[in-house]
């Protein structure tokens, strides 16, 4: 995505930081709140010993915090016991799903074996990882310090550095404030991070890229939001500019519908890929996506972003929802997004549909409008420019969906390669407190 100036004024890299990690925490909320823990000891040992340097360590923070989203795979396909598979299904989506890109390497070596011959600053920092987050889950199990510093340095499989344990519970006994953070109910630790990971000076391009990595973590949960993501994201942006608006309202509209649908996450399933027309409670409940959203973003966008995106489904004859506002109510952006999100619907495949050609997604559109649904002037915006606007739709849709193939790729020769799993190669018989 090209940077935009006016984009910086409505999110900022601890906002856009705070909606990855609500995204993710929807998803699993036992792993992210591990993953945070875990990214505040190592933040404490990152300052300490200045093991790199404090930009690197930024990012260092933020992929602890991610390390185990391998394991959110919807499906089922990354076993939760295999951890050569969660290392290279974590790495794999980190390096081409998010602005990480081949900063994601030490996940490679995360709960892998550690090895005295080598010698690589990727497998020093995916060890560590191992380390802090086997410290977490004993202050999970309320190990006093001495208990974990004895069966972390007995441990049997050979996964934890001999240098990094000794450093770290000399830093735990330093920062006494560390443990007592982490079990203090206020979650201090939380906020010292966060703060900690926001000063990485991430580019706006980065920062779009996280809000692309969230759509994407969304995916493993539905495969049939990705690609109505982007392309309603495209249609919008390009009908606001026909619009003649100013460019900071542009981007207002171009950021609510890349998020438009994130409350979706809290859909069941079977909701969300019913082959068929919702009824009942299922409609409702699927209907509960834009108030949803709402609670999802707020805080983290501006309040304008925020009620662009929860009134996607608004009509102007008040027959939408979540509120049934009508006309008067609903400002220029609502509209835009409207036709945007319908378009996009219409194009793309849903479980319960084909992807409909351009002449009948005009001709639906277009009744829409004579109904008093959605706005004419909007709708003849979109139809005078059709076929230009879903070209670049399209064009997006198989950028993006060309890094989740990449990805799936990755995954795929990794998981297949015997080296990754020689490093992975011993008993491990710890319990997964974390497992649902």
């Amino acid at each position: 995505m090209e940077e935009n100036s006016n984009i910086t004024y409505y999110f900022n890299d601890s906002t856009i930081l705070k909606y990855l990690r609500k995204v993710l925490n929807e998803i699993n909320h036992n792993y992210m709140d591990a993953g945070m823990r875990s990214a505040f000891i190592l933040k404490r040992y990152i300052e300490r010993y200045e093991i790199v340097e404090p930009e690197v360590g930024r990012k260092l923070v933020l992929l602890c915090l991610l390390k185990d989203i391998g394991v959110f795979y919807h499906d089922g396909e990354v076993p939760e016991a295999d951890n050569a598979l969660r290392a290279a299904s974590s790495y794999a989506f980190l390096k081409n799903c998010s602005p990480l890109g081949d900063a994601a390497k030490p996940l490679l070596f995360y709960k892998s074996k550690y090895l005295p011959d080598a010698s690589n600053i990727n497998q020093e920092c995916g060890l560590l990882m191992s380390l802090v987050n086997q410290v977490v889950i004993y202050n999970y199990q309320e190990y006093t310090f001495d208990e974990m510093k004895d069966l972390i340095t007995n441990d049997k499989r050979g996964i934890f550095h001999p240098d990094h344990v000794k450093k770290l519970f000399r830093l735990l006994k330093e920062q006494s404030d560390i443990l007592e953070k982490l079990n203090d109910k206020a979650n201090l630790f939380a906020y010292e991070t966060s703060k900690y990971m926001s000063l990485a000076n991430y580019s706006v391009e980065e920062l779009l890229g996280f809000i692309d990595m969230a759509t994407f973590s969304f995916e493993f949960h539905n495969h049939e939001t990705l690609a109505h993501t982007v392309t309603t994201a495209v249609i919008a942006e390009e009908l606001a500019k026909l619009s003649r608006i100013p460019g900071g309202m542009i981007s207002e509209i171009k950021l609510a519908a890349l998020v438009h649908d994130i409350g979706k996450i809290r859909v069941p399933i079977n909701v969300l890929c019913y082959p068929g027309r919702l009824e009942g409670e299922y409609l409702q409940e699927m209907q509960n996506h834009a108030k949803y959203t709402k609670e999802i973003i707020d805080g983290c966008f501006s309040y304008k972003i925020v009620n662009i995106a929860a009134h996607h489904h608004e009509k102007l004859d008040g027959s939408g929802y979540p509120l049934g506002l009508k006309d008067i109510d609903l400002s220029l952006g609502d509209k835009i997004l409207a036709v945007a999100d319908i378009t996009s619907a219409l194009y793309c495949k849903r479980s319960y549909k084909a992807s409909f050609d351009d002449e009948k997604i005009i001709e639906i559109v277009e009744s829409n409008a004579e109904a008093g649904k959605i706005d004419r002037r909007i709708v003849r915006h979109l139809i005078e420019n059709f076929e230009a606007i879903m070209a670049k739709a399209k064009a997006k849709e198989n950028e993006v969906l060309d890094k989740y193939n990449a990805m799936k790729a990755e995954y795929e020769l990794l998981s297949k390669t015997e080296s990754i799993y020689a490093l992975f190669d011993y008993e491990d018989d710890q319990v997964d407190i974390f497992k649902d």
